[in-house]
Formats: C-alpha cells, sequence, structure tokens
C-alpha cells in the first residue's frame, strides 16, 4: 500500500508540475483562449476513451505491467512537451498522455486487490490523499519552474520535471511494487460478464433518482472543467499574475483540501448527514464561483478557489455515499462505475465551452457554472423535500 501511495504521489505531482504555466505558455504560442482550452481538454478526452480498455487489460495481464506501460505513455508525452514549439505539439503531447492514462483507474483496482469489503473505504481514502499532497507538491514546484510572470512562462522545466517524477515512478514500479491481482481473483473477475459505459448508464436509468444523482455529479464537474483552463488567463489579465503565484494559489486550495478530507468531512457528516452535505457543498460552489467573479481584491480570489475546492470535496464525497448505498449491493460498482464516467464526461465537456465564453466575458465561465450548481442545489433540495433522497444512516440499502 505504501509503495502504492509513493508512486501515485509521483505520477499527480508529475501531472500537477505543468498546471501553473500551461495556459500562459499556451498563450504566448498564439493560441487563443478558446483553443487553448480545448487543447486542455484532450487529456480528458483520451482519458474518458480510454480508461475502459486499460481497465479491461489490467484485469488480464494485471495491475504491474499496466501501471509500467500507463506511466512509461506519460514519460513520452512529456519528453515531447519538452520540445513543444507550437500549440498543435502540446495537444499532441496531451492527448497521447490522456490516451494513456490508465494508471487511476488501475490504482483503484489494485487497492481493491489489497483490501478487504470493510476496509476498502480506508484504501480509498489513502489514495485519495496521495492525490491531494501530489496536487499541493507538483504545483507548487510548477509555480517556480514556470516563470515569474505570465510573458517569462516557459513549459521546458515543468516539463522535464514531470518526466523525472515519471520515471521515478516507473522504476517504483519495477523494483519495488509487486503484483496485487492473483490467479484466483484474475479469474474471478474475467468471469464476470463486463458491462460497458452505456449499458451501465441503461440499467442505471431504471432508478430516476439514482440517474438523477448521476447527472448531479455530470454538472458539477463540467463546471470545474469550465473554471480550470480559464483560470490562469482570469489571474493573469486582471493582477499580472503569472506561474508562481498560480502555483501558490494550487497549494493553498490544495492544503485547505487535505485539512478538510482529513478531519472535517466525517464531523459535517455526522452533524447533517450526507443529504444536507451534497446542499452545503453546492453552497460552497456557489459562494466561491461568485467571489472570484466580482471580488474586489486580489486575496478575494484566492478564497473563492478554496471555497470551489472545498465545495468540490465535499460533494464528491457526499454524493458518491448517496449514490452506492441507494443502488443494490450487486450493483455499486456499476452504480461508482457510471459515477466516474459522469466526471469524465463533465472534465471533457467543460473546456470545449470554457475559452469561447471567456472571450466574451471573463467571467462568463463561472457564471455559467453558477446556473449549473444552482441548477442542481434546487433539484436536490426538491428531492430531499419529497422524501426521495435520504441519509445513508436512515435509508434501506438499495431503496
Amino acid at each position: 500500500m505504501r509503495i502504492l501511495f509513493f508512486i501515485i504521489l509521483l505520477d499527480i505531482a508529475g501531472f500537477g508540475i505543468l498546471l501553473p504555466s500551461i495556459m500562459f505558455v499556451l498563450e504566448n504560442m498564439g493560441a487563443g483562449p478558446a483553443y487553448a482550452s480545448i487543447i486542455i481538454a484532450t487529456y480528458s478526452i483520451g482519458q474518458f476513451i480510454a480508461g475502459p480498455f486499460w481497465g479491461a487489460l489490467s484485469d488480464r495481464i494485471g495491475r504491474k505491467p499496466v501501471l509500467a506501460i500507463a506511466l512509461s505513455g506519460a514519460f513520452l508525452a512529456y519528453i515531447l512537451m519538452i520540445y513543444a514549439k507550437t500549440p498543435e505539439m502540446i495537444l499532441l503531447s496531451r492527448a497521447f498522455a490522456g490516451l494513456m492514462a490508465g494508471n487511476i483507474a488501475t490504482a483503484y483496482a489494485a487497492i481493491a486487490d489489497l483490501t478487504p469489503p470493510k476496509d476498502r473505504a480506508k484504501g480509498m481514502g489513502i489514495l485519495g490523499a496521495a492525490f491531494g499532497l501530489g496536487f499541493v507538491i507538483g504545483p507548487a514546484i510548477g509555480g517556480y519552474l514556470g516563470g515569474a510572470t505570465p510573458e517569462t512562462a516557459n513549459i521546458v522545466y515543468p516539463a522535464i520535471a514531470s518526466a523525472v517524477f515519471s520515471l521515478l515512478a516507473i522504476l517504483a514500479i519495477i523494483f519495488l511494487f509487486k503484483e496485487t491481482l492473483n490467479e484466483e481473483h484474475r479469474q474471478e473477475i474475467l468471469s464476470k460478464p463486463r458491462v460497458g459505459r452505456l449499458d451501465a448508464i441503461k440499467k442505471i436509468s431504471a432508478h430516476p433518482v439514482l440517474i438523477t444523482l448521476c447527472f448531479f455529479v455530470f454538472l458539477v464537474s463540467t463546471t470545474g472543467a469550465l473554471m480550470d483552463p480559464v483560470t490562469p488567463l482570469l489571474v493573469g489579465n486582471r493582477y499580472g499574475w503569472g506561474p508562481q503565484q498560480m502555483g501558490n494559489i494550487f497549494v493553498i486550495v490544495g492544503i485547505s483540501i487535505i485539512i478538510v478530507q482529513g478531519g472535517l468531512v466525517g464531523r459535517i457528516k455526522n452533524l447533517m448527514g450526507e443529504k444536507n452535505m451534497v446542499r452545503l457543498a453546492l453552497l460552497s460552489l456557489i459562494s466561491g464561483l461568485t467571489l472570484i467573479i466580482y471580488t474586489p481584491v486580489p486575496y478575494g480570489v484566492v478564497v473563492g478557489f478554496c471555497l470551489t475546492g472545498i465545495g468540490s470535496t465535499l460533494f464528491t464525497t457526499g454524493i458518491s455515499a448517496l449514490a452506492s448505498h441507494r443502488a443494490h449491493p450487486t450493483e455499486r460498482g456499476l452504480v461508482m462505475g457510471v459515477v466516474q464516467s459522469m466526471q469524465s464526461l463533465g472534465r471533457s465537456t467543460g473546456p470545449f465551452f470554457a475559452g469561447g465564453l471567456y472571450v466574451i466575458w471573463q467571467g462568463l465561465p463561472y457564471a455559467v457554472g453558477i446556473v449549473l450548481v444552482a441548477f442542481a442545489l434546487i433539484w436536490m433540495s426538491i428531492l430531499i423535500r419529497s422524501g426521495k433522497v435520504q441519509n445513508v444512516d436512515t435509508a434501506p440499502t438499495g431503496h
């Protein structure tokens, strides 16, 4: 488990190193906001397309070889980015990295291999901690390597650092990571029929409230994807902030999320239950997005980003618990697969519109996000008031 934590930490940190500078670099290469945000989207699109393939392959040949292949793909993508001179070369690098991104799904599968059902949530929490820490360490490094101002932003040094992190992860997989999928478990998995994304969604559609909860996941994921690509442009145009300041923002937001994940989620859940935690999360998102648009002072933007980060964390925790518990025990894996698909679809959809909306008005991507989240909040409140959504400890399983 510790080795897997270390591998995912290196992987996510390597990915995060690029975040503070990549949009500034694309802008300096002549890519407009609309084109640049589409380039950013290619990673999520590739991941959405190839994810099921890597998951199925890891069931057949094991977790270790798929992790090694996926991280090798990331390494090659970073090497390509080092030599990128045009937006199209960065697009090619991000698309290739997305198509090779079988690491996360495989890591979750490895956790499932290593932990019995009663300890699985704890195992997933350890993986979540690796994500959170990676998104603090990576952007902190990337911010200082990427340049002090928007005009001096570069991708070469961050890409070199990302490649080094990926190489370290590959070496850890080869020499330290032991295969978690034994032959008995492999045959058990392969004996079960594999359900595709569309088939899973069709099956879940028979449960109107359940599919509605999954739709909320899509709306919130799209909101985040509308915000992420244009945020560097927003703070650059408003305050003249560059990669270094963006790195600092990522660090502050990441620390706030770790604090919430580490100690507050459980207390909030015990205090108000999952259904009201979801509503609190949606309110936090709306408040953060509003503050980002209208704050009169620079630090207000940082507070706004913290509120959106905390809101997203609370939402994911609450909605996942509600959706998985509402499902029949035999369909929980299916439901969580649909939830992850909705997250991926939202991350792929949002960037396609983010840049075009930003060109119309800098605050428009965030304003559209407010509308989407407000729609989810109103709908969720109606479901709660009608008694169709109940807390996990009061609702019967599969109800």
